[in-house]
C-alpha cells in the first residue's frame, strides 16, 4: 500500500481537529482514548501496508497511565488550600478517575508497586477496559448526529479496533502535533470545570501531564564521568 499522499494526509489533521472542535465531551475519555490510540499507533505500528489492530486492553493500560498522574491531589488556590482530586466530568467524578484515584491511595501513589500487584493490577485493567467499551470507544467519532469513522469502523461492540488504512501512518508521522492538539483541548476542558480549584494558575499542562525531557547533551560528560559509566 503506498503512502498517503500529502492531501491525505492534510485531511487526516483536519479530521482530527473536526473531532475535538465538533464532538460532544461530557468527560476527558475522548481525550485520553485519541492519545492512547496515537501512542500505540507509535509503539505498535511497524507495517503500514495493512490495518493496525489495537486491543482495548492495550487501550485501558495507557488510559489508566494518563489518569495516575492526573488524580494526585492538586493544591487548591483558594482561601482554604485544601488538595482536590481534579474533576474530569460535567456531572460526578468519571468513573475511570475514581478506580484510578482508589488504586493510588491503595499503593500509597506508586505506580510501580501497582503493576508490580499482576492480580490487582489486572483487575484494575479489566475495570478501567469495560468503561472504555461502553463510553468512548465507540462514541468518540460522532459529530451531532454524523458517524465520522474516519480511525476506525464504529462497529459498536467489540474488543479490538481496526485502524483504517493510512491511519496509522499519519498517527506516527504527526504524534507530536496530535499530542499537543489533545492535550491543549484537554487542559482547557479540566479548566473550565475547575475554576475553583485553578483559579489563574499557569501550570496546569505540567501537572496533568508532566514536562518534557530535557536535553543532557551539554552535561553528558560530567554525569558519565559522576556515575562511573553508568546510566543514572
Amino acid at each position: 500500500m503506498a503512502t498517503p499522499n500529502s492531501g491525505e494526509q492534510v485531511k487526516f489533521l483536519v479530521n482530527i481537529q473536526r473531532l475535538l472542535a465538533e464532538g460532544q465531551f461530557v468527560a476527558t475519555y475522548k481525550y485520553a482514548l485519541l492519545l492512547a490510540v496515537a501512542d500505540i499507533a507509535v509503539e505498535k505500528g511497524k507495517d503500514d501496508s495493512s490495518a493496525l489492530e489495537i486491543t482495548t486492553r492495550q487501550i485501558a493500560e495507557k488510559v489508566i497511565l494518563y489518569y495516575w498522574r492526573q488524580c494526585s491531589p492538586y493544591a487548591a488556590l483558594n482561601q482554604q488550600r485544601h488538595f482536590a482530586v481534579l474533576r474530569q466530568n460535567t456531572g460526578r467524578q468519571a468513573g475511570i478517575v475514581g478506580l484510578v484515584e482508589l488504586a493510588r491511595e491503595r499503593y500509597e501513589g506508586s505506580l510501580t508497586a501497582a503493576r508490580r500487584d499482576i492480580s490487582g493490577w489486572q483487575q484494575l485493567v479489566s475495570q478501567v477496559n469495560q468503561i472504555v467499551k461502553e463510553m468512548p470507544l465507540w462514541k468518540l467519532q460522532t459529530l451531532g448526529r454524523e458517524k465520522f469513522d474516519f480511525l476506525y469502523e464504529n462497529t459498536g461492540q467489540g474488543s479490538t479496533i481496526n485502524l483504517k488504512a493510512n491511519i496509522a501512518f499519519c498517527l506516527r508521522k504527526f504524534h507530536g502535533l496530535v499530542t499537543d492538539l489533545v492535550r491543549g483541548a484537554w487542559v482547557r476542558y479540566v479548566r473550565r470545570f475547575n475554576p475553583d480549584v485553578l483559579g489563574t494558575t499557569s501550570d496546569l499542562q505540567e501537572f496533568l501531564f508532566g514536562s518534557e525531557r530535557a536535553d543532557l547533551s551539554d552535561v553528558a560528560g560530567v554525569l558519565h564521568e559522576v556515575q562511573g559509566g553508568q546510566c543514572f
